[in-house]
């Protein structure tokens, strides 16, 4: 399980709360003590356009990724591994150098340099599907979501990425409708056939508080989301789901421990 640190003053779901180096650490202390296997850092927002988040993220330079996030990776590498969120080569290979060890990239490997940071450093690469813009429109978003993350994958493996570091992301959130990542969520398991484990991080996204509003209940806020994120989660585990990715970890694991027990159950 993949606990997020969003070092960061704008984040759709956090922004600003972990921004000075103190509270960063400490927040990369609770996260371990709730159960995260890894623990995720960001420098640079990828929070969406819309009503909710305004005109979306603003690119941040490598240097001030590299500056808020250094400390962090330093401080959760004496513990456990740590993955940078980045699509910059010159953030990845800092946050390597710091003690970093996968390199999520939400960009589909828009900049296949990237991937040559990956190599040269034996680093997980995990490649999240994603196309640039506004949300698109998907004739069988399954499909399409292969086909296009296919192609990255190639890409990464002619830039000497190996197929065993590489890890498949289909993108929740990132250019995809309501109805489309309910779909990605619901057909999972088509995805296990591209033969790489996949990376799944539904946590307190805008699809959650559209799916209340269509059941009749009030849209919630990003961080008042746990439940439904609980939900998503519990469906990707189902589904074969190598990786979660999630903000609340404690709730999580708590899901994952009861889900388990049940299951135990019905076979005594």
């Amino acid at each position: 399980m993949v606990g997020v640190l969003n070092v960061t003053p704008d984040s759709f779901s956090d922004g600003g709360r972990y921004l000075a180096p103190d509270a960063a650490r400490a927040r990369v202390d609770r996260l371990l003590e709730e159960g995260a296997d890894v623990i995720e850092v960001g420098g640079e927002s990828t929070r969406p356009a819309g009503a909710a988040y305004g005109s979306g993220y603003a690119p941040v330079d490598a240097e001030t990724q590299i500056a808020r996030t250094a400390d962090a990776i330093a401080h959760a590498a004496r513990s456990t591994r740590v993955a940078i969120d980045t699509t910059s080569p010159a953030v990845a290979r800092a946050a390597i150098e710091a003690g970093a060890t996968i390199v999520n990239d939400v960009s589909c490997l828009a900049d296949v340099e990237l991937a040559r940071v990956c190599a040269s450093h034996d680093a997980w690469l995990v490649l999240m599907h994603s196309r640039a813009g506004a949300v698109s429109t998907y004739d069988d978003v399954l499909v399409e979501v292969s086909r296009e993350w296919w192609s990255a994958r190639d890409r990464a493996r002619e830039a000497g990425v190996p197929s065993d570091r590489i890890v498949m992301d289909p993108g929740l959130g990132f250019g995809k409708g309501t109805d489309d990542n309910l779909r990605v969520l619901a057909g999972l398991a088509h995805f296990h056939e591209l033969g790489h484990p996949v990376y799944v991080g539904p946590s307190r996204k805008a699809f959650i508080g559209v799916s209340e509003e269509r059941a009749g209940l009030t849209k919630s806020v990003a961080d008042e989301r746990v439940g439904g994120t609980v939900a998503a989660c519990l469906a990707a585990a189902r589904a074969g789901a190598a990786v979660l990715r999630v903000h609340d970890v404690r709730a999580l694991r708590q899901a994952l421990a009861v889900d388990a027990a049940i299951e135990e159950a019905r076979h005594v």
